[in-house]
C-alpha cells in the first residue's frame, strides 16, 4: 500500500505549538525524520508515519498528554491549503462539514471523516485509517478541536457542539477538553464524534460566498483527483477501513461507493491480481493486528471490524492465524 501523508503545514502548527511552550521544536522534527522547513511550502506532505512520531515526541517533550488541544490556535484556512478558504465561503455550516468530509483527504489520507444524518442533529465522526498506520491521538484530537474552532470562527461563540466524543480515557482533570470543545466530553468511546443541532448548521453564515466556494471546491476537487489516480485495490482497503463498523459490506455497496459497476470493480482488482473477498479478509486482519496492539477488546474490535459478534471474529481470526486474539496479543509482549 503506498503511503499515507498529512500536509506538511499542519506539522508546521504543532511546531508553533511547541515554541509557545518554550519547546525547540527543531530536535523533535529531526528525531522523526521531518524537514521542518518544508512546513513552509504550500502543499507540500508529511508521512502519517513520521507525523505520528512527531506527535509521539511532542507530546513527551510538553508533557501534556492533552497538548493535542494546544494546536488549533495555530491552524489558519491556509494550513488546510485550498480547503481552508472554501470552507470559509461556505453558505451554510453544514455546507461546510459536507465540504470537509468530502475533501478531508486533501488534509490527510491517513484518517477519515464522516457525516451521519440524524433528525435534530448531525454527527462528525472522525475515522482511525486501517492497517499498518498508525494515527496519533493527540492528531485526533487535534483535527477534532480545529474543527470545532472552525465552526465558532465561522459562526460566532455560540455556534459549539452538542457533545463531544472522544476515544481516551477519562482524564484526571477533564476541564482543558471541556473548554476547548465549549461543551460536555465523553471519554472511553469507541468513536471520536462531535455532535451539532441540525438548525444550527441550516443558519446562513455572514462572510458566505456560494460563488466563490464553487470555485474553491472545484480547485479541490482537481487535486483530490490526484489521490485518486491509485490502484482499485488501496481505494477499496482504504474504503472498508473506514466502514466496516456498519457491518461487512457487499462489493455492490463498495463499487457504488467508488462509483463503479460492481463489475468494473471485480474487473480492475482483477487486473491487480486481487480478489475481492480475499481483500477483505486481508483488510480485517491487518486491522485486527492493529486493534489488538492498541489493546482494544474483542468486543469493540468486533464492531470495529465489522463482525455480528465476538465469535465469529475469533473464528475468522483462527482461520488467519491458527491462533485465538489472546493467543496472538500474548505472543506479542
Amino acid at each position: 500500500m503506498s503511503r499515507r501523508t498529512t500536509l506538511a503545514s499542519w506539522a508546521g502548527a504543532i511546531a508553533a505549538a511547541l515554541r509557545a511552550r518554550g519547546c525547540a521544536p527543531e530536535p523533535l522534527f529531526a528525531a522523526a525524520g521531518l524537514d521542518i522547513t518544508a512546513t513552509q511550502i504550500p502543499g507540500a506532505r508529511f508521512p502519517v508515519a513520521s507525523m505520528t512520531r512527531l506527535w509521539q515526541l511532542a507530546v513527551a517533550r510538553s508533557g501534556d498528554p492533552a497538548f493535542g488541544l494546544q494546536v488549533p490556535p495555530h491552524i489558519q484556512p491556509a494550513t488546510m491549503h485550498v480547503l481552508g478558504p472554501a470552507l470559509q465561503a461556505s453558505p451554510t455550516l453544514g455546507d461546510a462539514l459536507l465540504r470537509m468530509a468530502r475533501y478531508s483527504r486533501l488534509v490527510t489520507d491517513g484518517a477519515g471523516l464522516q457525516l451521519e444524518q440524524h433528525d435534530d442533529d448531525v454527527g462528525v465522526v472522525f475515522v482511525p485509517p486501517g492497517a499498518p498506520v498508525v494515527y496519533a491521538e493527540a492528531a485526533f484530537e487535534a483535527f477534532m478541536a480545529a474543527i470545532a474552532q472552525l465552526m465558532r470562527v465561522m459562526a460566532g461563540p455560540q455556534a459549539v457542539p452538542l457533545r463531544c466524543e472522544l476515544h481516551r480515557a477519562a482524564p484526571s482533570d477533564a476541564s482543558v477538553y471541556e473548554r476547548s470543545f465549549a461543551c460536555p466530553v465523553q471519554f472511553g468511546q469507541a468513536r471520536r464524534r462531535l455532535l451539532y443541532a441540525r438548525p444550527l448548521l441550516q443558519r446562513p453564515l455572514p462572510d458566505r460566498n456560494p460563488a466563490q466556494a464553487q470555485q474553491l471546491e472545484a480547485d479541490a476537487a482537481q487535486q483530490l483527483a490526484r489521490f485518486d489516480a491509485t490502484p482499485v485495490s488501496r481505494r477499496v482497503r482504504e474504503w472498508l477501513g473506514q466502514h466496516l463498523p456498519a457491518g461487512e459490506p457487499g462489493r455492490e455497496t463498495v463499487a457504488a461507493a467508488l462509483h463503479l459497476t460492481p463489475r468494473t470493480l471485480l474487473r480492475r482488482l482483477a487486473a491487480e491480481n486481487v480478489h475481492y473477498k480475499a481483500l477483505l479478509n486481508e483488510t480485517r486482519c491487518e486491522l485486527a493486528f492493529a486493534y489488538l496492539r492498541q489493546g482494544l477488546g474483542g468486543a469493540e474490535i468486533t464492531y470495529l471490524l465489522g463482525f455480528t459478534d465476538p465469535a465469529n471474529f475469533t473464528r475468522a481470526f483462527r482461520r488467519w492465524t491458527g491462533q485465538t486474539p489472546q493467543q496472538w496479543r500474548a505472543q506479542q509482549t
